[in-house]
């Protein structure tokens, strides 16, 4: 009878503490899906209101930037317009050319890989939509892709857009990576009650002890 008179106040809130209301599933599998496709994470841990919140924030950020970032120009001098796709997220660190944007960018898996892939075997441009899509810039020093534009082509067309979208997508970067974050290790809670109560219990037992 008194073991169950003198036990803690806060065991009781820490059995009901929300933090074990809450499944976090397989935090690998959400930390991946979450750098993959924003919000997709939450969405697996069923946490469907984060979810929402972190998907329509960052998505819109995201393409935003990616529409601030494209154009259409002809490859040849007469030739049909092409799509030069998302041309402020690339991923270079090449001599003059060192993308830091790419750093906060790589942090949204769905630009990323595409960017990755296309600085590993970079392409001439042609018809093709994934032959300028996420491409790094020519050099200007560079020959064997004459129909990529230069970075400061790519500027020209895009002028001020430029820098605005790949604000943009380093923003998405970095919200994201909150989000890849909060999917893994789950909410931030308050500091459990459990502390406060033993010390203010503590003055009683001092009173009941023996002298």
């Amino acid at each position: 009878m008194s073991e169950r008179l003198d036990a803690p106040e806060g065991a009781a809130t820490r059995a009901s503490s929300p933090a074990q209301e809450i499944n976090l599933r397989n935090r690998g599998l959400a930390l991946l899906l979450s750098w993959l496709l924003p919000g997709a994470g939450h969405f697996y841990q069923r946490r469907y209101f984060k979810a929402a919140i972190f998907a329509l924030s960052i998505w819109t950020l995201l393409i935003a930037g990616l529409e601030m970032g494209s154009y259409r120009a002809p490859l040849t001098e007469n030739g049909p317009e092409h799509l030069f796709f998302a041309r402020d997220v690339y991923c270079s660190w090449r001599p003059g050319d060192k993308r830091l944007y790419f750093i906060p960018q790589a942090f949204v898996g769905v630009v990323a890989i595409p960017a990755y892939l296309q600085s590993r075997n970079p392409v001439d441009a042609t018809e093709e939509f994934w032959s300028t899509a996420f491409a790094p810039p020519r050099l200007p020093s560079e020959e064997r892709r004459a129909a990529q534009p230069t970075g400061d082509e790519i500027v020209m067309h895009l002028g001020s857009w430029f820098d605005l979208g790949s604000l943009y997508t380093l923003v998405a970067g970095l919200l994201n990576l909150m989000a890849i974050f909060d999917a893994f290790a789950g909410p931030v809670l308050p500091e459990d009650s459990g502390k406060e109560d033993k010390s203010k219990q503590a003055p009683k037992q001092n009173a009941n002890a023996p002298v």
